[in-house]
């Protein structure tokens, strides 16, 4: 037996500090795929995950390429009997579960399928060796700890099992993190062999990393599911639904060839050599291309030559992709994607947490990958200084799969069991087994099965729309065997205009590019579009949603321009929410029908521009107490100008709501508030939230020095009946006019696909000409466009143009025209504001106070 000083030397040879897998933030590590003891006989990892034991049948097990299967080697192979054969020398280690740290992980890498160490806590395995050897079980947290069991096999053929939760048999110093949590990487380590560096062929019959309570040995004969769709690779495809995919059947697939010499298009391959770092394909974008929705990005390529990561030719077994941002003189570009030697479909999810984990990390310009306008695309083949041989056959952008009538789910039995039926399970949380039944005791043939799933439970009951995680229970008499999806699949049921109630929250932030909230990290440029994750976060639930409302501020815009806000998967409308110029950091509350994929779009008009959403509340189609809107005559309940004085910095006021005119004392669940900056002194924000509660990291309201601004806010209200609001920076006068509230009287809300309904520029809506000074127009606004003739009050975004400042008030027609301001325009900048304004006779009159104002009034929903 070797002595362990010399073993301890030959582990510090092979170990990487935990700092240098710190040094870049990787993506994070995905949840652990662990069936129950119930839902698995076998209880190993490889059979739980991938369907496919360690008993090294495949290359997929331990690939037998140096570095990728096994290090420090004198070759690796697996052999037709279904044996892995490594030659081994001290410091060879045999990679069963293998991560690179800060690349981008693709297949059976650890950070995508960690080990759940709570639950697999036992390593067993059938070894054969001519000698006797110092060897240890070595593996890596998702924090970059290592943890070393040394182990001793003696020499010919022997099972072996060893408790790897045992925290007594880890006795070296830096090498003694606990088997617990997720695991990342598992090798099969050899130590040291009794005296000299002998070669020593160490042959695996097959490895079993299995729980406590399941065999040693593999063959219980119960089913080993693999569930084949929905996959990593997802469903539809960026270039495929412009008509041409990139399947490189000829030069029209691509846009240029770099330092690629021999290049050739035959059966469907581009086939050619690298010369040189870099040599790459620029892919043809035939339409925009929306980053949010295509982040899976799939590469089935070859490569000739060995395996080396050296700065060298027949080194650099790395790819990357890399992009121009709309706009952007400059490349960005992922993280290495390690690629092996032969042929290899490769998917690597683009949408990384934090973003800039997508990104090299000597990338000047962290752009991240979501929120992107992109206008050139290349895709790096390798990083070889010398000459390579490959074939390209097929790069794909996917969105995940999704479906609003039907899916084939499809998966398959790997044992070929007899007698063997099969459950279908679908969860919207990914790696649980809570699931909802949606089939029952399909019976499963040989190869593949699939059952057409319509999105429905297994009763009949449709399941709102989500992303979900399918997994596959199989049975038959000898056991039971469990497989998850490799990726999800959307239910995209389209949303109805439904009569919905208010549920109001207190603000929280979904959105930030400045510093990547919400996945975007890189400001949104010219004519780019995001897809904004408004449900299951912020306290919005997952399902049942109809629309948001949410404060949208754009920060720091390069240009002037407008932002625009409407239910993802439709058709972008010719709307505004936010207009804004150079520098400008400008508000407005948006109310906005959610897609049926759970999301909003933001589009940028021009330049670039930081954006920022907070959401205060939702709409469901569901009871909700206190969630009916009744409009008001506009009730001011805070003017600072009068008595109390400016509201100083980092200072907060209570504003008391209910009990005031036209606002029961009671039963109110939140509150329509126009509020006003008047003669602010420095650049801020205010934020309203309820009374009592703790401020929230958001905002509603933001100004600059001495501009009057105004800003709707709905209000969830607090202890007492009150709103607070607290002021960031400066001091800064205060007005509050309350345009309604929500209870359990008064109109449910429909929400719609925006729509412009007035426009004085282009005589949209019957009015041709500005408004002039101390001038009214009464626009028809019910029966017009999607509202209804019975629409009571309406959501609207009202823009003034051109006008001088002043204000413009708005309300309904054949009443009094109140003292209060709905919007306060500024020459040379369009002002918007959303409004929830009551209907009088189905019209609004609208008033302007001083200059020629033109008005524009978009619609986003109303009440009834």
């Amino acid at each position: 037996m070797a002595s362990l000083s010399r073993f301890a030397v030959a582990v510090a040879l092979l170990a990487v500090p935990a700092a240098s897998v710190a040094a870049h933030p990787g993506p994070n590590v995905r949840p652990t795929d662990a069936p129950p003891a119930a839902l698995s006989t076998h209880g190993d990892y490889a059979t739980d995950t991938f369907g496919d034991p360690w008993d090294f049948s495949n290359d997929d097990d331990v690939p037998p390429i140096d570095v990728v299967g096994s290090e420090m080697n004198r070759g690796i192979v697996r052999t037709p009997q279904g044996q892995l054969v490594v030659g081994s020398v001290n410091g060879t280690n045999i990679k069963l579960v293998r991560t690179w740290g800060v690349e981008l992980p693709w297949g059976r890498d650890g950070q995508i399928h960690p080990i759940d160490a709570a639950v697999y806590t036992r390593a067993s395995f059938s070894m054969c060796i001519a000698q006797p050897l110092s060897m240890a079980l070595h593996f890596w947290t998702e924090s970059g700890a290592e943890g070393l069991m040394p182990i001793y096999p003696e020499a010919g053929c022997r099972q072996y099992s060893y408790n790897l939760a045992d925290a007594s048999k880890y006795p070296f110093p830096g090498y003694q993190a606990p088997w617990a949590g997720k695991i990342v990487r598992f090798d099969l380590l050899r130590g040291g062999a009794p005296s000299g560096n002998p070669v020593v062929d160490i042959v695996l019959d097959w490895v079993r990393l299995h729980r406590a309570d399941a065999p040693d040995a593999p063959g219980s004969g119960a089913p080993i599911p693999q569930v084949l769709s929905p996959d990593v690779e997802g469903g539809e495809d960026y270039a495929t639904t412009n008509g041409n995919p990139w399947d490189f059947t000829g030069p029209d697939d691509v846009v240029w060839l770099t330092d690629i010499a021999n290049a050739s298009y035959a059966g469907g391959d581009l086939s050619g050599q690298t010369i040189r770092n870099d040599s790459s394909v620029e892919l043809p974008l035939r339409s925009p291309l929306l980053t949010d929705r295509y982040h899976r990005a799939t590469f089935d390529v070859c490569y000739s030559g060995q395996m080396s990561f050296a700065n060298a030719p027949g080194g650099g077994m790395n790819a990357r992709l890399a992009w121009f941002p709309e706009g952007w003189p400059f490349w960005s570009e992922t993280q290495d994607i390690i690629i092996y030697p032969g042929c290899n479909r490769m998917t690597v999810d683009l949408a990384t947490n934090p973003p800039v984990a997508v990104n090299d990390e000597n990338t000047v310009f962290k752009t991240g990958w979501r929120g992107l306008g992109i206008s050139r695309l290349r895709f790096d083949l390798n990083e070889d200084p010398g000459v390579r041989s490959f074939t390209l056959r097929d790069i794909r952008l996917s969105d995940d799969a999704a479906f609003s009538n039907s899916y084939d789910i499809r998966f398959r039995d790997n044992a070929a069991t007899n007698g063997t039926t099969a459950d279908v399970y679908v969860t919207t949380t990914e790696g649980s087994f809570d699931g909802v039944r949606v089939a029952r005791g399909l019976r499963v043939g040989a190869g593949t099965n699939t059952f057409t799933w319509n999105g429905n439970d297994e009763s009949g009951k449709p399941l709102p729309n989500n992303t979900y995680w399918v997994y596959v229970v199989m049975r038959n008499g000898a056991g039971v065997g469990t497989a998850t999806s490799t990726g999800p699949v959307r239910i995209e049921r389209a949303v109805p205009d439904t009569p919905s109630n208010f549920v109001p929250l207190a603000p929280a932030r979904v959105l930030d590019t400045r510093d990547g909230t919400g996945g975007n990290i890189w400001p949104l440029g010219p004519g780019a579009t995001t897809e904004v994750d408004v449900t299951g976060v912020g306290g919005v639930p997952a399902t049942d949603v109809t629309a948001v409302v949410m404060n949208l501020t754009v920060d720091r815009p390069s240009s002037s321009g407008y932002l625009t806000a409407w239910p993802s998967g439709q058709p972008r409308p010719v709307v505004s929410n936010v207009n804004f110029l150079p520098g400008q950091t400008v508000p407005n509350l948006v109310t906005v029908k959610v897609g049926a994929n759970g999301k909003v779009n933001v589009f940028n008009q021009a330049g670039f521009s930081h954006v920022i959403a907070d959401v205060v509340g939702y709409y469901t189609a569901g009871s909700a107490t206190g969630g009916r809107f009744t409009a008001i005559s506009p009730n001011r309940v805070l003017d600072t100008r009068n008595g109390s004085g400016p509201v100083g910095e980092s200072h907060q006021i209570d504003v008391q709501v209910t009990g005031t005119t036209g606002v029961p004392a009671s039963g109110v669940s939140a509150v329509a508030l126009n509020v006003t900056v008047d003669q602010p002194t420095a650049a801020g924000y205010l934020t309203v939230f309820p009374a009592g509660q703790a401020r929230p990291l958001a905002s509603s309201h933001n100004f600059t020095p001495g501009l009057t601004i105004a800003n709707l806010v709905l209000a969830k209200v607090g202890a007492g009946g009150a709103v607070s609001i607290f002021n960031s920076y400066g001091s800064t006068h205060v007005v509050a006019d309350v345009i309604g509230y929500f209870s359990d009287q008064g109109g449910k809300f429909v929400p719609v696909t925006p729509e412009r309904l007035v426009d004085t520029r282009t005589g949209l809506g019957g009015f041709v000409a500005p408004v002039d000074p101390l001038g009214t127009i009464s626009p028809r606004i019910a029966g017009v466009g999607p509202v209804p003739a019975d629409a009571s009050s309406a959501v609207l975004n009202l823009t003034s143009v051109n006008n001088d400042y002043g204000y413009v008030t708005a309300w309904p027609s054949g009443r009094v025209r109140p003292e209060a301001s709905t919007l306060n325009p500024r020459p040379g900048v369009p002002v918007p504001n959303q409004a929830y304004l009551k209907l009088g006779n189905g019209s609004l009159d609208t008033f302007n106070l001083v200059g020629s104002n033109d008005i524009v009034i978009d619609v986003f929903g109303y009440f009834r």
